[in-house]
């Protein structure tokens, strides 16, 4: 067989570098389906407790969700199957593992935002490893293009699936001349500020603690999927 490195193995070793880094780093991941592995999470964290970086989790919001529920009538709320009550679960499912996600991403100077945009279904995958950018203000954008030292683009969800499961094909970008690497970097960087002008830093959201038997055993199964 060929002998490919994994995609998990090439992005962690990126990450790994940036956090080791003598400059300042901070990561912007996006993924559609938040579902962080401890693995993950505590390379996430390391941009923080490094002086100076912080991470930055960008995710579908309930109202952009890719398994956001039609609005139904009266009539059909009332004769919902089983199959419907658990894909109707799957958004607050997600929203849960966001709590636990930004529990540790906020602790250590990062934020986690939920886009959220009407008519809209988020699906954006991706990271962006900056130095970091002198400008203070919004910490989350990426306000000066040229700060990018890589990007990954490719399907990859970040999630125990993605990481356990399916075989993902992922594109890493490293930026290395930047008089001919700009307008690259510049395209990229506007994909990532565009999605959080429509974001809300999750810790401004109120999340439920009260959620039912079925979401519980849906998250659960989701922490393994």
């Amino acid at each position: 067989p060929f002998q490919f490195q994994s995609d998990n193995n090439a992005c962690r070793d990126l990450l790994l570098a940036a956090i080791e880094s003598e400059q300042q780093m901070s990561v912007r991941l996006s993924s559609a389906y938040l579902n962080l592995t401890p693995r993950l999470r505590s390379i996430l964290t390391m941009f923080g407790n490094k002086r100076g970086g912080a991470p930055y989790v960008l995710t579908a919001g309930a109202m952009s969700h890719g398994f956001a529920p039609k609005k139904q009538t009266k009539l059909t709320q009332k004769n919902i199957g089983l199959v419907d009550r658990i894909k109707s679960s799957i958004p607050e499912a997600f929203l849960t593992l966001v709590k636990e996600a930004s529990q540790s991403i906020m602790a250590c100077g990062g934020k986690v935002l939920l886009y959220e945009r009407p008519g809209w279904t988020f699906h954006a995958k991706g990271v962006w490893i900056t130095a970091n950018d002198p400008d203070t203000s919004r910490r989350e954008l990426i306000h000066d293009p040229t700060t990018i030292v890589s990007t990954i683009i490719g399907s990859g969800n970040y999630g125990a699936r993605s990481e356990d499961l399916d075989v993902e094909s992922n594109c890493i970008i490293v930026f290395k001349e930047q008089s001919k690497t700009e307008p690259i970097q510049r395209s990229v960087a506007n994909d990532w500020n565009n999605m959080c002008e429509h974001s809300t830093v999750s810790n401004d959201l109120a999340f439920r603690d009260d959620f039912n038997k079925l979401t519980t055993i849906v998250v659960q199964f989701m922490k393994k999927f």
